[in-house]
């Protein structure tokens, strides 16, 4: 690939990466507010960059990196919505310490995602991998409790073993077949000189993209992690990486370099790990009382239906990249929602009943928030319905009805703990509901000295919710001709 391509592939990243640097100047002076705006600016320019590259044709043939059409696309997804969680984490960062540091290194880490999913090269994605964990790993600790600091430290030491176990795999690549780390190249050799060494490789790799995911049963870092770190935090590092490492699975495993493996052998390998993380995100989800908690167990069973794409093949792909992106959306809205909670009610303790008469208490709160748990269990007229419906399409077309079957039991058996917050916020008493009116209204008043609604967060919250329910809607008369274009990759 050429230098001006090049530029062109990684002008998102650096525009990106750019704000992030101009966020740590500004963060140096205390102007978190320039830091904090620097880096939406950052990532919408970046946004706007990728979602230019869209119509060119995607193609498999980079040495480094691939773009155009759904490289592109996702890469647009990336940045957009990081955009707009930025914008809605304003009083976040704008009142913790290091604030404006802290945006700029999620603003490296969306920059890194995006470039995840489109490199061609296993060496960018190593460093790309490296770039999301470090600066999830600091993002999870900025809560400064014992909690969230136990959990980055166990995130961090297992964090080291699946790159020990990445670097492994590129070791037995590198070493073995031609002492390239090029897909294409990496494709050819591997073709003509197969053995123990791919199977060695293969199986490092998907263990070491196993737990960047958090799949079953490498999950064990996510739960304590999205459970203590600052939701606003949460609402960057719960989808957009799943979906950036989803696509750069699709396309390392059954696409470019382990493309002539066995097929039965992706069916049982991902088969297994898909099924495994269904099962085990909804049932423990199910007696999980920490709605950030309930969340983390939310994305395992999510990985399990990335995961069945990975057993279909590379006809999955593009329904692969649409499901993750609903879900992005979709886990970006719940964890601001948390945040919002928060504001509204700073001694909430994080637990379900906690949210009890929410929706009551901010309308507009409760209607969000339903709209994005309903995504996520692919309620029909929500984006998430249609992105579940086309993946478990394509996997009953492919044959794997057994798969398909569990991906629909989880979701039925998921409305359990979703439908657990949804009676929660409308259907429970708050202590605020007790005694006669006068005393209610004292009560209010005391509260908004003492706590007021996190405008930024809500409205973000808000347009990521339209986001979902328009592109729920919006199908039942266009069809989903344009999502498949869309998102078509090569």
């Amino acid at each position: 690939m050429e230098q001006v391509a090049l530029i062109t592939v990684f002008a998102p990243h650096i525009a990106a990466t750019a704000a992030a640097v101009i966020a740590l100047v500004f963060d140096a002076f205390s102007r978190r507010g320039l830091a904090v705006a620097a880096c939406a600016t950052g990532l919408a320019v970046a946004a706007a960059l990728s979602a230019l590259a869209v119509a060119r044709p995607g193609s498999l043939s980079g040495d480094i990196a691939v773009s155009g059409a759904g490289f592109s696309a996702v890469g647009t997804v990336v940045f957009a919505t990081g955009a707009v969680v930025m914008l809605g984490s304003w009083r976040y960062f704008t009142s913790a310490e290091m604030g404006g540091g802290l945006a700029a290194l999620a603003t490296v880490a969306l920059a890194a995602a995006a470039a995840l999913s489109h490199a061609a090269d296993l060496l960018i994605v190593l460093i790309c991998l490296e770039v999301m964990a470090v600066a999830s790993y600091a993002l999870v600790w900025s809560a400064r409790t014992p909690a969230s600091t136990e959990a980055a430290i166990k995130f961090f030491i297992q964090g080291a073993v699946a790159t020990g176990l990445f670097v492994l795999g590129l070791a037995v690549l590198f070493g073995l077949y031609g002492a390239s780390t090029s897909y294409v190249s990496l494709n050819v050799q591997t073709r003509e000189i197969s053995g123990q060494g791919v199977t060695t490789a293969f199986a490092l790799l998907v263990a070491a993209f196993s737990y960047k995911l958090g799949a079953f049963p490498f999950h064990s870092w996510a739960p304590d992690a999205f459970e203590s770190a600052p939701p606003h935090a949460s609402a960057l590092l719960a989808g957009i990486p799943k979906l950036a490492a989803g696509v750069a699975m699709m396309l390392l495993f059954p696409l470019a370099v382990f493309s002539h493996v066995n097929p039965v052998i992706y069916l049982w390998v991902f088969g297994a790990l898909a099924a495994g993380s269904m099962a085990f995100g909804v049932f423990g989800g199910l007696v999980q009382r920490s709605y950030t908690r309930m969340l983390g167990y939310s994305g395992v069973a999510h990985v399990g239906f990335a995961l069945i794409a990975l057993a279909t093949g590379p006809q999955a792909m593009n329904a692969l990249a649409a499901m993750l992106i609903f879900y992005a959306i979709a886990a970006a809205g719940a964890y601001l929602a948390a945040g919002c909670v928060r504001a509204l009610r700073p001694a909430w303790d994080g637990s379900i009943e906690g949210m009890a008469g929410i929706g009551r208490q901010s309308p507009l709160l409760g209607f969000a928030l339903t709209i994005a748990l309903f995504s996520l269990v692919g309620m029909p007229l929500t984006a998430g319905f249609w992105g579940k419906f086309l993946l478990l399409g394509v996997a009953v077309s492919a044959g794997l009805w057994w798969l398909a079957l569990i991906g629909v039991i989880a979701s039925v058996v998921s409305f359990g703990y979703y439908g657990a917050v949804l009676k929660a916020i409308y259907f429970s008493a708050s202590s605020g509901d007790a005694g006669n009116a006068g005393d209610a209204g004292d009560a209010e008043a005391l509260v908004c000295e003492t706590a007021c609604p996190d405008r930024p967060a809500l409205a973000a919250l808000f347009v990521l919710s339209f986001l979902l329910l328009a592109a729920g809607i919006v199908p039942l008369a266009t069809g989903l001709s344009w999502i498949v274009r869309t998102l078509t990759f090569v």
